[in-house]
């Protein structure tokens, strides 16, 4: 009885220098700065060279909508009559002439509409490698952080199966257990930590995917916080593909191809309509030119030229139909491209989150259980070494799969965010307004 005591003292004070060990060392990290996420998102979006290039396309093309509106510049020339070859002669009159070439109505108002869809397009581009960005320093982060989790459990179990061998040694010295036990501790150690090494792998390798993104010096230390809560979103399928019909990149961005190449064929249509061109003369005759008595003159002509190969514009409007077409059905693949991201993603997220559910809510603690009445059965000799690194082993690896499925229903949900074009805060938001004035939605119906 008096041994039992002992190795059960023992056991417990091992264990807990191990647990006080955990604590210092969580403690130790929480006095660093932590790196909350929306920092890392505030640093991503307004760092990044590739959405700084981005913004600079949409901005060169914005500023082509207006030039693709305006006339062309007017031509101010001059011309002269009857120049003298030498001192003898009349002289020259002089004719100060402004022309302008004036297109048919609605022509510039068909190539502006074509640049600011264009305009529209490269927007949309930029929106949607933004919300990339977002998606990829979401699960980034959420996986770092599963990460160090997994890694303080690989931990905490190298501490409770030191402790075990420690116990196990113990006995053997009493005799109470053979001597096989603190071999079979010493190999299921080893596994423990040789199992680290792909973890410790994966988080330098996320700690500098983070740094990349953010454009980060690759010596920052990265410190998360403590706790971070799996994000949840509790909404029906038939919402998010209401929302991203509407707000999904890809699907906007077709639409402002249709847009575009509907202005195309209007623009193609419209080349069968003449142009304009004016022109003004003033003629100025000195008083030594023959023509003096007709004193100086206004002239002016108006030309219009005439779209005689309509060969050349009818296959014009050919293929800006074609372009259409194109562009409708490109659409088309939009739309039902996106209407299967976000059933795949919704399903993906629902499944990740009910193993999570289950992983907290059941497996845990029914193996967290079956641990501790092996461990004080093994204490008291009423189970083997076995039973006890079995349990521990079983436990150990249930808090590693709380942790994956963590991760993977972080990640389903981000995947959702990218496949609707909306975050969760931006569908709260959107919410929100809707409480706010009921009235919005009825108006714009």
């Amino acid at each position: 009885m008096r041994k039992d005591i002992f190795c059960f003292v023992l056991f417990l004070t091992v264990l807990l220098i191990n647990v006080q060990s955990v604590h210092a060392e969580s403690k130790d990290k929480s006095s660093f700065s932590t790196l909350s996420l929306d920092e890392v998102l505030q640093t991503t979006l307004s760092q990044n060279p590739e959405l700084k290039a981005m913004q600079k396309d949409v901005e060169a093309t914005k500023a082509k909508v207006p030039q693709a509106r305006s006339w062309d510049d007017p031509q101010i020339g001059v011309r002269l009559y009857q120049v003298p070859f030498n001192n003898n002669s009349g002289v020259m009159d002089i004719d100060y002439i402004v022309s302008q070439k004036v297109p048919f109505p609605g022509k510039k108002k068909a190539a502006s509409q074509i640049v600011y869809h264009e305009y529209l397009h490269h927007l949309e581009l930029l929106g949607g490698k933004g919300r990339s960005l977002i998606r990829e320093v979401k699960t980034t982060y959420y996986d770092l952080f599963s990460v160090n989790r997994q890694l303080e459990q690989n931990r905490q179990i190298e501490g409770i199966l030191k402790s075990l061998i420690q116990t196990a040694q113990a006995k053997l010295a009493t005799g109470e257990v053979m001597a096989t036990d603190p071999i079979q501790g010493q190999t299921e150690l080893a596994k423990v930590m040789v199992e680290r090494e792909p973890l410790l792998e994966r988080k330098r390798t996320l700690e500098a995917k983070l740094k990349q993104l953010m454009l980060s010096p690759t010596d920052l230390e990265i410190h998360l916080p403590s706790k971070l809560e799996v994000p949840k979103w509790n909404i029906e399928l038939e919402q998010l593909i209401e929302i991203a019909q509407v707000k999904n990149p890809s699907i906007k961005l077709a639409e402002h191809d249709i847009g575009q190449k509907e202005w195309g064929l209007k623009a193609a249509k419209r080349e069968y309509l003449p142009d304009l061109n004016a022109q003004m003369e003033y003629v100025q005759r000195p008083a030594s030119s023959p023509n003096a008595n007709f004193g100086n003159a206004w002239t002016g002509e108006f030309m219009v030229n005439v779209p005689l190969f309509f060969q050349k514009k009818r296959k014009g409007v050919e293929q800006a139909e074609a372009e259409l077409a194109s562009a409708k059905y490109s659409h088309a693949a939009a739309k039902n491209d996106v209407l299967y991201k976000v059933k795949e993603s919704y399903s993906k997220m629902k499944s990740a989150i009910r193993i999570l559910e289950i992983n907290h809510s059941t497996l845990i603690p029914q193996t967290r259980q079956a641990y501790q009445v092996t461990s004080a059965a093994y204490i008291t000799g009423k189970a083997n070494f076995i039973n006890f690194l079995t349990a521990a082993r079983n436990l150990f690896e249930a808090e590693m799969e709380y942790w994956k499925s963590y991760e993977t229903a972080a990640d389903s949900i981000y995947e959702l965010e990218e496949a609707i074009g909306v975050t969760r805060e931006e569908w709260a938001d959107l919410k929100n307004a809707e409480l706010t004035n009921p009235s919005t939605e009825k108006k714009s119906e």
